[in-house]
């Protein structure tokens, strides 16, 4: 699946599988989304970001609205289940942090 990988602040298009174990791989351990207001989407971040010690993510922190630590994932949802990021939030996210 199309995503939008954050890590500070380098933005990085990918693709990756749509596993819990390709997930938690990219984030560096065990998983938790964020709602992203009025999107179809979800950031993916580690739910243990803080304690095992990762840094901030700036970006990643002003797209979700607190902050967040280590690498964000952007995906998009459709009911309960992951896909492709929505064209249009990978390119307003490119042009505002780019």
């Amino acid at each position: 699946m199309k995503a939008l990988l954050i890590n500070n602040y380098s933005l990085e298009e990918i693709e990756v599988e749509n596993t819990l174990e390709a997930l938690q791989k990219i984030v560096g351990g065990y998983i938790e989304t964020i709602t992203l207001t009025q999107e179809k989407a979800v950031m993916i971040v580690n739910e243990e970001g803080w304690l095992l010690g990762f840094g901030l993510n700036p970006v990643a922190t002003l797209i979700a609205g607190h902050e967040i630590a280590g690498p964000a994932l952007i995906v998009g949802v459709f009911e309960d289940k992951f896909i492709n990021i929505p064209k249009g939030l990978a390119k307003r996210i490119w042009m505002k942090f780019g």
